[in-house]
């Protein structure tokens, strides 16, 4: 019987923690990144015959992240995962394509007085920065987002006029809890341009639809993010957005002898409607 074939294969380091610190004098900017890297190319000997000669260690991986960073910097996530990228491909004629992901922890800097604190920040949300980059010696690919961004709003949204059927107990509503934790990505034509900007942009857009904007359901409330978005950043002509609905339950107060005038709610994590689209800037 002939060998097995290795038919494809990719191999990197995965969650590779790196934090930057920028000094202008008492002013500081401070970044601190995850980063995923993934090689493919000419590895199908290190599988079949245990030739580890063009293997290029994962711990040699984690060092580049360092070292880059303390090389060039990193003026964004988006700028510091392309120079891994084109790193790697020029430095390793037998890596074909190389992927790296990256998720930044958002810092916001410290105010007193109406005065922005030069090196203090605080930190604590479950929001990340993200971009993604895929690269070979004829193609370059990437992608820039946010996950995590977690709102909620106590009125200001409904759900009703949906199909009726056998097994359907939900009763409309026009007045509804609305939470969710937006996650959201959209490709980088110019991988030149100021995406750290362009993602504030978007965010404002999505906060400012969700805040201000009645909801009629989440997938409205989606589509109207995504339009907003395409106002806000003309760098960009299409986006995913992915909402769950996260529930927050009216309480059954009557047991007890109290009316619940949408006062009490249970939050629920699990089962939650999960909402997602790609939407493209219209013609």
């Amino acid at each position: 019987m002939k060998p097995p074939i290795v038919a494809t294969q990719s191999y990197g380091k995965s969650q590779v923690r790196v934090s930057r610190i920028e000094r202008r004098g008492t002013h500081h900017e401070f970044t601190e990144l995850t980063v995923w890297i993934e090689l493919d190319g000419d590895f199908a000997s290190s599988y079949s015959a245990a030739d580890n000669s063009k293997v290029v260690a994962t711990d040699t991986m984690k060092n580049t992240v360092y070292v880059l960073a303390g090389r060039h910097g990193i003026k964004s996530a988006e700028a510091f995962i392309q120079s891994l990228g084109k790193h790697f491909l020029g430095t390793y004629s037998h890596v074909n394509q190389v992927t790296v992901r990256c998720e930044q922890v958002v810092w916001t800097r410290l105010s007193f007085d109406g005065n922005a604190h030069d090196h203090a920040f605080v930190g604590g949300s479950s929001e990340r920065n993200t971009c993604t980059l895929s690269i070979s010696r004829s193609q370059t690919v990437l992608h820039s987002g946010l996950v995590g961004l977690t709102v909620l709003k106590s009125t200001g949204s409904g759900f009703t006029g949906y199909l009726q059927g056998e097994y359907t107990t939900l009763k409309p509503t026009e007045d509804r809890v609305f939470a969710t934790t937006i996650s959201a990505q959209w490709p980088c034509r110019d991988q030149a341009a100021d995406w750290t900007a362009a993602r504030q942009s978007i965010r404002a857009a999505f906060l400012d639809v969700f805040a201000n904007q009645y909801s009629k359901s989440v997938q409205h409330t989606l589509y109207e993010m995504a339009r907003a978005a395409f106002a806000a950043c003309p760098l960009i002509d299409e986006i995913e957005i992915r909402m769950p609905n996260q529930h927050h339950l009216l309480a059954n107060l009557g047991p007890f002898g109290l009316k619940n005038p949408n006062e009490v709610f249970v939050p629920t994590s699990e089962p939650f409607g999960n909402i997602s689209a790609t939407i493209r800037r219209g013609e």
